[in-house]
């Protein structure tokens, strides 16, 4: 709201002065007729149209009987308060609070009052209703239990060891290599075995009857049965976050474009607005290989709801052109100042 200027308080004050109003009720005579002319000044009214109205409604009849009738008014504050604000805007703040004062004031006491006293009696009514335990009230309880002792039992006996199964083995016959010599040299000592002799046996050193016509009895194997697995994912590799790059990510269209695109979607917040808070909020993020924005958040920020709006604005930016490390799209990490300045 607007305040006035010291120039026209001076104004309203040396026209009361002029008016012989009462001392006594001049500062609270003074403070209306100021909250009056900031209202109307507020609406649109002209200062000087709003101090000719305030004179035709405080003329110097009125403040002469104001004056004469002091000691009745501050004995019926409500009486004054509904006389000062009659015919204007009942509404505006400053009627309501002097209104509800002394109801305020009385709540706030008892309140206080209470809870003082709760505050100093509240560890006394707390011994009163937990008395501390005394000696003999404390007691032990001690149940016995009939255990039952037996003997350890004997273990079972040792299993017999069967012997190692014999394993089968084959029919051999006598084979002799032989060297090449002459006639004359050649000394005929054994008979070389017939096809016939090799149909059921192996050649070998010497002419051994062998036992292959024994069997072994295997027993069949225990069904194992189906194992209850679980599919393991291979962890995909993360991808590495660049800081600097051969080639920078950039917003499709530049910084022109971008700068537009702050200006369209950006809203100023309300809080900070009222608190007239300007400055730049820093937010780093991340641009993907595949260009989008990804972990946005701010480095360093003015507050009052400035942080969350860039951040915000930042998340709905479109694909980047992203960064490139040796010719391949990567993920780089981007810091951008977001300006907020009232106009």
């Amino acid at each position: 709201m607007k305040r006035l200027q010291n120039n026209k308080i001076e104004l309203l004050s040396n026209y009361l002065k002029k008016n012989g109003l009462n001392p006594e009720l001049f500062p609270e005579i003074l403070d209306h007729l100021a909250c009056e002319a900031e209202e109307r000044l507020w609406d649109g009214d002209s200062f000087e149209h709003a101090f000719s109205n305030i004179v035709e409604t405080a003329d110097p009849e009125t403040l002469h009987t104001l004056s004469v009738e002091h000691n009745h008014l501050l004995a019926m504050e409500k009486t004054l308060n509904d006389i000062v604000f009659e015919g204007r805007n009942k509404s505006y703040g400053a009627y309501q609070l002097r209104k509800e004062y002394n109801s305020t004031m009385q709540r706030s006491v008892l309140l206080g009052v209470t809870f003082f006293l709760l505050v100093m009696l509240l560890p006394n009514l707390y011994a009163r209703l937990v008395p501390e335990p005394e000696k003999n009230d404390i007691g032990f309880e001690v149940k016995l239990t009939t255990v039952d002792i037996k003997p350890d039992a004997t273990p079972p006996p040792p299993v017999p060891v069967e012997p190692p199964k014999a394993e089968p083995q084959p029919n051999t016959r006598k084979f002799t290599s032989y060297d090449v010599l002459p006639d004359n040299m050649v000394v005929e000592e054994a008979t070389p075995p017939t096809v016939e002799d090799l149909q059921n046996a192996l050649p070998g050193q010497e002419t051994v009857e062998g036992n292959s016509d024994i069997m072994d009895i295997v027993p069949p194997a225990a069904e194992v049965p189906a194992g209850k697995g679980k599919a393991v994912e291979a962890e995909v590799p993360k991808e590495e976050t660049f800081v600097a790059v051969e080639q920078a990510p950039a917003y499709f269209g530049g910084n022109a474009a971008m700068a537009e695109f702050l200006r369209k979607n950006l809203k100023y917040p309300v809080q900070a607005s009222r608190a007239n808070i300007q400055g730049r909020v820093f937010v780093s993020f991340i641009v993907g290989s595949d260009g989008k924005i990804e972990d946005v958040k701010t480095l360093k920020g003015i507050g009052f709801g400035c942080d969350e709006e860039a951040e915000r604005v930042i998340r709905l930016m479109p694909k980047w052109k992203a960064g490139r490390q040796s010719g391949t799209p990567v993920r780089v990490k981007f810091n951008l100042p977001v300006v907020f300045q009232m106009e």
